[in-house]
């Protein structure tokens, strides 16, 4: 408005005027609104016009939105917010809204105008100056929001400035902004970043940063996960992104927190951070130093950490000597005896299991032993043989016949127990109520087996008590067990428990439990479960429960011992340092947090993560950053509480972030990479990812070299055996500068356990033998974050000490443990992909095919890009899945040598007896799956064939008769029960091969 028309007035309707007795209503100024409230009340002021009005006044400022004008029967109407409270002006004139409404409306616009102005500025500079944080993004959101409800829709058809026009414009297009724009600013900063600092990229490192390490560097959201693939250069972007906060100016040394697992690899990131950044001012810390600062700054007093944080060993010893103590106990005495006779292996049925080489396995892998060492073939034995030794009954385990039943085809019968001192066998039947079989047994077969057996004790007039599966599984074995044992008038006292305890030293089992009770107490205290919780954990688990019976009064000592040493160990320094973070008796002083290696992050560790990023903000600062780097192909620490989901999941545990990859690998070349990519991808809940190699080569990389253990040299091939085999075929790579080498190369010797790998006299023959190497010998875990030239993995077996590791984890330990992955062998098979990747140009697998792991069978089976004609091949190991074993048939033929003769037994033994002669021609081995009804020997040169039994699958073996040869099946027993009677015309059989069924004459 001029001057002129600085103060304007809106009257009185002809009703307004005649009751208020004023012809203006309203005064308008350029600072505000003059008027006489109503407050909505329209007739309050008709029973009070003898009191003195009250005049409003309010500042333009004051109103949320342009008053609004409304008709009504006896005048306009304007109404307002202004402070909260609505405002109600009636009774003006009819032609106020098109006298007015375009006046007040600027002048509310003018003087709301800088507002509307400043806000434009502050969104343009915010998305400008740094990267457009989600907590940045939402808060501008709220109060543009708020802005532009206040000019919209109103200020779409009024007259306004152009300047104002234009102001408006950008807040329409700030209010409609969708995820795309978001994403458009972010990457306008990023490039204006990448262009500005190109320099500094170019130089932190050797070699220039990537295009993805550069961008990693440089956004910065409110939480950050970057993936980085193994030998992508992630440390260089823990640098990089430190050495840019602070050349940006975005940051001082100060201000920014490095968090390493290790002692080692934070001085590793000291060094390399002093070395490209020239400075001293920027340090890495540990979780443990960490703890200490949070404690020493809030209580004034840095806290006492107890020795054995840094030495397990020393822990494991205290823990050892403490349940020694307990076991002088009499009643703890007795519960350990409990336990270890009927609790200590993780049952399972057989029933559950499709085959029987599937169960074997599974006893084999988890070591299932009786106390007195036997390897027994089911738990209903187990229990047996362990109540039979700890009542001090002697026995014998599947002890032969006392009468001679065998032929020249079966073997001596065997009963399952046998008490020499009282003439009683005990068999064990796998029966349930109903007569049924696990699925892998032939029940008819199975049936008629212990009809034979009961017949046999009748006719020789032995005894034999039976007891059955059933009974077992309704814990009522036992029982029957002692009431048959009467009946024979066994006597039998508890054998002393020096005995038993002699025995549980001498195969390892106490210290072996005093090991897994020494991790549980970090586990359980840091899991800080209730009685409630631990109920729940319990629930249904007698087997964790009576193992925790065991645990508590250890944990009670520990902490006792702690508390008068003045000590705290990690679980106590994260749950105080927690605890006043989350009290705000701590405030973190950094607004960026780096973790390195957030794949073995702990949930713990991860919370403490949390409270450090939200602890600024709960005192109004929201300007910290988390950015974590991790790769979850790499996740390989479960058994140490590292969970996996808090990297796969990483959003739900720390809110909105923002993902970036690396995915050029410096490291491995293309080979390597496709198929350790491919192995480790076959689990659907891990992050996808596409890792691309830097070199590229033709040929596969990783090669696989098929030797058994104790072949030894030969004419064709004279190395002593299959490492020194790998070791001398590299030695004639390296000499033919096959691979571009920069140094002395480097080999590794990497196995799942240490024991599987040279001991130190061995690796220095080696050493001696192979001048032309640098030869190291590490463990899977021990070598991740190493590389070498070439990688030699050994120890790829099935079994106890096999890898993928079958033994079940003691339900316990499991309760305490991060949630396992409902995928198989989920971790092993990161384990193994952490060993491939080791290597720069080669990676040399050993394998043994007659007890392989099933990583290798799937390697060679499923057209991995993998090299298997680099080395000659006996006939065995090529042909491995030809000879698997024909009665549990999952374990594979070996050559074996006796007293008398070679033959071939199954890899399962002693649990599986099954055993056969090789080829009577050539002694090769032979295979069923060639042809239906006849064995094939393997070697093609020989080729001999000879026919199975279409009755029972027996071998059959060539007889002479009165009319003739015939074929006779070799499980014919005469009178005797099982036998097979079958017998077939020499010229009656025929080849028909087991793929397309073709009769052969």
């Amino acid at each position: 408005m001029s001057s002129e028309n600085s103060v304007s007035f809106i009257p009185h309707s002809w009703f307004g005027h005649l009751y208020q007795r004023d012809v203006n209503a309203i005064k308008l100024t350029q600072e505000g609104i003059t008027f006489i409230p109503s407050h909505g009340q329209f007739l309050a002021r008709f029973r009070h016009n003898n009191k003195q009005l009250i005049i409003g006044q309010l500042s333009w400022q004051q109103l949320d939105h342009p008053p609004l004008f409304s008709a009504s029967l006896l005048g306009n109407l304007l109404s307002f917010n202004a402070a909260g409270t609505h405002y109600q002006i009636p009774f003006l004139s009819y032609f106020a809204k098109s006298d007015f409404k375009q006046q007040v409306e600027l002048l509310w616009a003018l003087s709301h105008q800088k507002s509307l102005c400043d806000l434009i500025l502050r969104v343009e500079k915010a998305t400008s100056s740094r990267y457009l944080r989600q907590s940045l993004v939402d808060k501008m959101r709220a109060r543009i929001e708020r802005e532009y409800f206040r000019w919209f829709p109103w200020s779409e058809g009024a007259e306004l400035p152009a300047n104002i026009r234009t102001a408006l414009t950008q807040l329409h297009d700030f209010y409609h902004w969708n995820k795309a724009d978001i994403e458009r600013l972010r990457e306008s900063y990023i490039q204006s970043q990448l262009l500005a600092f190109a320099g500094f990229f170019d130089h932190v490192e050797s070699n220039p940063l990537t295009n993805k390490q550069r961008r990693a560097c440089i956004i910065d959201d409110d939480s950050n996960l970057l993936l980085a693939g193994a030998g992508t250069g992630k440390t260089s972007v823990m640098v990089g992104r430190a050495g840019y906060l602070v050349n940006s100016g975005q940051a001082q040394a100060n201000d920014i927190l490095l968090l390493a697992y290790g002692k080692k690899a934070a001085m590793e990131m000291d060094l390399r951070i002093k070395h490209k950044l020239g400075s001293d001012d920027i340090k890495a810390s540990t979780f443990h130093s960490l703890g200490l600062k949070i404690i020493a700054d809030v209580e004034g007093v840095k806290p006492s950490l107890s020795a054995w944080v840094n030495d397990e060993p020393a822990k494991d010893k205290w823990v050892h000597d403490r349940l020694e103590v307990l076991i002088k106990n009499e009643s703890y005495r007795k519960q350990l005896f409990d336990y270890f006779s009927r609790y200590y292996y993780v049952e399972k049925s057989p029933f559950e299991f499709s085959t029987q080489g599937e169960y074997f396995e599974y006893l084999n892998d988890n070591d299932i032993r009786s106390l007195k060492g036997e390897r027994v073939k089911s738990f209903g034995e187990l229990h047996i043989a362990n109540w039979l030794f700890t009542n001090g009954i002697e026995y014998q385990y599947e002890a032969k016949y006392e009468f001679d039943v065998s032929t020249v085809d079966f073997r001596q019968y065997q009963a399952d127990f046998y008490l020499p001192e009282y003439e009683v066998y005990i068999e064990y039947y796998g029966i349930d109520e109903a007569n049924n079989t696990a699925p892998f047994i032939d029940q008819a077969a199975y049936l008629t087996s212990m009809e034979w057996k009961r017949q046999l004790h009748h006719q020789c007039q032995t005894n034999c008590i039976e007891l059955f599966y059933y009974q077992h599984k309704k814990s009522q074995l036992i029982n029957k067990l002692e009431k048959a044992l009467t009946v024979f008038k066994v006597n039998y006292s508890p054998l002393p428990d020096e005995a038993i305890l002699a025995t549980l030293y001498e195969q390892g089992r106490v210290t072996e439990l005093a090991k897994l009770f020494s991790q549980l107490i970090g586990l359980y205290k840091a899991a800080c479960i209730d009685e409630a919780g631990l109920e729940k954990v319990f629930a249904n688990a007698t087997q964790t429960r009576k193992a925790f019976e065991l645990l508590q009064p250890i944990l009670q000592q520990y902490q006792q011992y702690l508390s008068a040493h003045g000590d705290i160990d990690f679980e106590d320094m994260i749950a105080k340092a927690l605890a006043y973070l989350q009290s705000g008796q701590y405030v973190s002083p950094w607004q960026y947090i780096m973790v390195d290696e957030f794949q073995d992050i702990s949930e713990p560790r991860a919370r403490l993560v949390r409270a450090l990023r939200d602890s600024r903000t709960k005192k109004g600062n929201s300007d910290t950053s988390l950015f974590c780097v991790g790769d979850d192909w790499q996740a390989i620490y479960r058994f140490s509480g590292a969970d996996v989901r808090l990297t796969t999941q990483f959003k739900r545990y720390f809110g909105h972030a923002s993902e970036t990859y690396l995915d050029l690998t410096f490291r491995f070349n293309n080979r390597i990479g496709e198929v350790a990519s491919a192995f480790v991808s076959k689990n659907p809940h891990q992050l996808n990812k596409d890792i691309h190699s830097l070199v590229q080569v033709a040929k596969p990389a990783v090669s696989i070299l098929r030797r058994g253990t104790n072949e030894g040299a030969t004419k064709d091939e004279p190395s002593n055996n299959a490492l020194e085999q790998v070791l001398n075929a590299l030695s004639v790579r390296v000499t033919q500068a096959v691979d571009k080498l920069k140094a002395k190369p480097t080999v590794y010797l990497l196995a799942r356990f240490w024991f599987q790998l040279p001991d130190k006299d061995m690796l220095r023959q080696l050493t001696a033998k192979y001048p032309m190497f640098v030869i190291e010998c590490l463990s899977f875990h021990a070598s991740k974050g190493k590389e070498a030239d070439y990688v030699v993995i050994m120890g790829m077996t099935q079994g106890i000490h096999g890898f993928p590791s079958k033994k079940i984890t003691p339900p316990l330990l499991d309760a305490f443990l991060p949630k396992a992955e409902n995928f198989e062998f989920a971790e092993e098979r990161r384990l193994f992909y952490v060993a491939l990747t080791r290597a720069k140009h080669r990676v040399y697998v050993i394998a043994d095919m007659t007890n392989v792991s099933p990583f290798i069978v799937e390697l060679i089976q499923q057209d991995y890009a993998v090299e298997q004609q680099e080395f000659s091949t006996s006939l065995v190991q090529s042909l491995f899945e030809q000879i698997n074993c024909v009665r549990c048939t999952t374990g594979i033929l070996k050559p074996r040598v006796g007293k008398f003769t070679s033959f071939f037994s199954c890899s399962h033994f002693p649990l599986c007896d099954h055993k056969e002669t090789g080829c009577d021609e050539c002694g090769s081995p032979m295979t069923r799956k060639r042809f239906v009804g006849f064995k094939v020997c393997l070697n093609d040169s020989c080729a001999h064939m000879a026919p199975l039994c279409n009755v029972c699958g027996g071998d059959m073996s060539l007889r002479e008769s009165a009319r003739g040869a015939f074929w006779g099946c070799k499980n014919y027993r005469g009178n005797n029960v099982p036998s097979c009677s079958n017998t077939i015309n020499t010229a009656q059989k025929s080849l028909k091969p087991k793929l397309n069924k073709i009769s052969i004459s």
